[in-house]
């Protein structure tokens, strides 16, 4: 999947990229992001998306890209995108929520080097 790079900017930074349209300020901009890094992920409502954001997304994309991190909204093209060749984690429906283990892959993923 490729994936516009200021996307990833505005995740890792929690604000919207200046060149960001408004179909891009929206969440089904995200969601096949999600769906990319967490295949088989549910989340039932916006505050579930939100959750999956906060507690998997930007913490995976500051992991998969720390270039973002300390660079510059005049540093990302409006066009660059960016390919995920790979999931970062499956998951089985609701398992981020109900199986422990899931989160605990997750942070091992997060802190290996």
């Amino acid at each position: 999947m490729k994936i516009k790079k200021i996307l990833l900017w505005a995740m890792v930074h929690g604000d919207y990229h200046p060149l960001q349209t408004e179909k891009e300020k929206q969440i089904n901009a995200y969601m096949p992001l999600i769906s990319a890094l967490f295949p088989g992920i549910d989340y039932y409502s916006i505050s579930g998306f939100s959750q999956v954001q906060q507690d998997y997304l930007v913490p995976t994309l500051k992991k998969l890209f720390p270039e973002l991190i300390e660079m510059s909204a005049d540093d990302v093209s409006a066009t660059e995108k960016v390919e995920i060749k790979e999931p970062f984690l499956p998951c089985k429906g609701y398992e981020h929520q109900d199986d422990p283990k899931w989160k605990e892959r997750l942070d091992e993923l997060l802190e290996a080097a």
